[in-house]
């Protein structure tokens, strides 16, 4: 109850010391952190969302495919976008907030596939499949130049998880909590039970969400963003928005 209280006369201030404004952030589908059919759009959106509304800002959110998305935002045709990992690309093109989320990657693959690894020299001649638009970090970017494995693009997670079940591809790599998430939504019950992850991780990166240099309130809304995600972080809401992640709150509707 007093963390509530908390949070409701931060809100009151925040609109006597800004007044109510809005920004327009694009969005994509990676459930449960971010997605159109998941309660307010996912954890991630979420938190954007609750750190803004404590400095006076409504957010309008638009959806689409992952390098549309970035591109809009990079351009300055929607203010910014949510969320992404901290990359050369994304430092050059925008303004970066604090860290929203951590994550890592995991390898998926069919539990019919024995598979273990140590280095990304071990999987030299697999096929891997991958999703248009996303940055899956230097390591495995630098095995994929060095052409240690094949990869197979395609537009979205979902497909990838059927081109295991045929056997298109060996691995996917994704988020643990996003790749199950994935799963249990789009395939069916036998279909889910095929899959597994193997535990090693790579690719660990904060997210950020990412704000154009290209929108003329850019920097200034970084510092009020900022400025919201470090009350809701010290409220402890965040952690407690978390534990509804985990008891599937944000889980695709």
């Amino acid at each position: 109850m007093v963390r509530v209280l908390f949070i409701v006369l931060l809100t009151a201030l925040s609109f006597l010391n800004y007044g109510q404004d809005s920004i327009r952030l694009t969005n994509g589908e990676w459930e449960p952190y971010l997605s159109k059919g998941s309660y307010h759009f996912g954890l991630a959106s979420h938190i954007v969302e609750k750190a803004f509304a404590l400095e006076g800002i409504d957010v309008e959110w638009g959806f689409f495919p992952w390098v549309r998305s970035y591109n809009l935002a990079k351009i300055g045709a929607w203010d910014g976008s949510a969320i992404w990992w901290e990359t050369l690309e994304t430092e050059k093109d925008f303004y970066l907030s604090d860290k929203v989320l951590d994550s890592s990657l995991v390898f998926f693959h069919l539990k019919t596939f024995n598979f273990k690894w140590d280095s990304f020299e071990d999987l030299k001649g697999l096929k891997i499949g991958v999703t248009r638009g996303y940055d899956y970090g230097e390591e495995f970017t630098k095995a994929l130049k060095d052409k240690i494995f094949e990869v197979l693009e395609v537009s979205t997670d979902e497909q990838l998880y059927k081109l295991l079940i045929s056997k298109r591809i060996d691995l996917m790599p994704n988020d643990k909590v996003v790749g199950y998430a994935q799963i249990k939504n789009s395939l069916d019950i036998e279909e889910q039970l095929l899959f597994t992850n193997n535990p090693k991780t790579f690719g660990s990166r904060s997210l950020h969400l990412i704000l154009s240099k290209n929108s003329p309130k850019g920097l200034t809304h970084l510092e009020l963003f900022n400025r919201g995600l470090s009350k809701l972080r010290l409220s402890g809401e965040i952690d407690d928005m978390i534990e509804n992640l985990e008891i599937g709150l944000y889980d695709k509707k």
